[in-house]
């Protein structure tokens, strides 16, 4: 098997799961384009069965399993949606799941892993405590370790969103994706640039969990203290290596973005979609927001990578909303 994803390789992997999931939709905003000056068309992920685009490479690998593999079971760890992508995979193609989460993970996301059949485990402060944790679930059991950041399959499923990007948009300017351990924005920019090389890709992270974006201005690995932001999606303290071999030589344009302009885009995001954002989501049309001026004029895809937020969230994006105007946002 390639170390890295080829074009065809997502090919295949998109036959595979258009088996068991519809391509999600990509709508042009009339809001967003509106007030932000130029064309945004925004790719839904969390139309998917556990409301973000995790399941696609959680089904695919498992379909890369073979028999004995499935019968040892797999383990991993996640912040939220990658465990639910895994789990999801499992139950489908009938392999026993184990997934390490670390304490504070939203319970919508713990509940929703549970739900689907795996077993949970919660460990640790940060997801690097859950991949050790879960590498020691593997030595121990015999289970298959997948870690996200370093699957074949992971990127393969997750580049697949890119071959409907630009089937849907083929005279996009830019893509702008959420990065957590980068493994999205290998995929993808692997099918983008393969037909499109003149697409800009361009990724976002939490300054608070900047590993990736300081990796690729590096041109190197470099692991950061901690990673303390809320969006879970984005909480990781290095890349995944077989990401950034990836990334490293595709990504146009790396940027950070703080809790605050997270937290400020959810409800924009509400206003013009219809739909509440997870922090990793948010990060994507937090900085379409704060960009707007410069990519005036554009046609942007931006990618709404997941909608797991949880009653908390909500709770506290109402009570930032009646803070900063009262008036407007009466709370009876």
């Amino acid at each position: 098997m390639p170390t890295h994803p080829t074009p065809a390789d997502l090919l295949k992997a998109r036959r595979f799961l258009n088996q068991y999931l519809a391509p999600t939709p990509m709508y042009r905003s009339a809001g967003f384009s509106e007030t932000l000056g130029l064309e945004l068309h925004v790719k839904y992920e969390n139309f998917q069965p556990i409301r973000s685009f995790k399941v696609r490479g959680g089904l695919y690998t498992m379909s890369l399993l073979d028999e004995a593999q499935r019968a040892r079971g797999v383990t991993t760890a996640s912040t939220g949606n990658h465990g639910q992508g895994i789990a999801y995979g499992g139950g489908v193609m009938g392999v026993p799941v184990t997934v390490v989460v670390p304490h504070g993970t939203p319970e919508v996301k713990s509940d929703a892993i549970r739900r689907l059949g795996a077993e949970l485990v919660v460990h640790g402060e940060t997801i690097a405590d859950g991949f050790a944790r879960s590498r020691e679930i593997a030595e121990e059991t015999g289970m298959v370790y997948i870690e996200d950041g370093e699957d074949f399959g992971l990127m393969a499923g997750a580049g697949t969103i890119g071959l409907e990007i630009v089937e849907d948009m083929p005279d996009a300017d830019a893509v702008v994706l959420p990065v957590g351990g980068g493994n999205l924005i290998a995929g993808v920019g692997t099918a983008i640039k393969a037909t499109h090389p003149d697409v800009r890709l361009i990724g976002v992270q939490a300054s608070n969990a900047p590993s990736v974006y300081r990796s690729w201005q590096e041109g190197r690995t470099v692991t950061t203290a901690t990673c303390d932001t809320f969006a879970g999606g984005l909480a990781t303290t290095y890349p995944g290596g077989l990401a950034f071999d990836v990334l490293k030589d595709l990504v146009d344009e790396m940027h950070l973005v703080t809790e605050e302009e997270m937290k400020q885009a959810i409800p924009v995001v509400l206003e013009h979609t219809g739909f509440i954002a997870e922090g990793a989501a948010a990060a994507v049309f937090a900085l379409c927001m704060r960009e707007a001026a410069s990519w005036r004029g554009r046609r942007v895809a931006a990618l709404f990578s997941g909608g797991n937020l949880g009653m908390d969230g909500v709770r506290e994006m109402v009570r930032t909303l009646n803070e900063r105007n009262p008036a407007k946002h009466p709370t009876t």
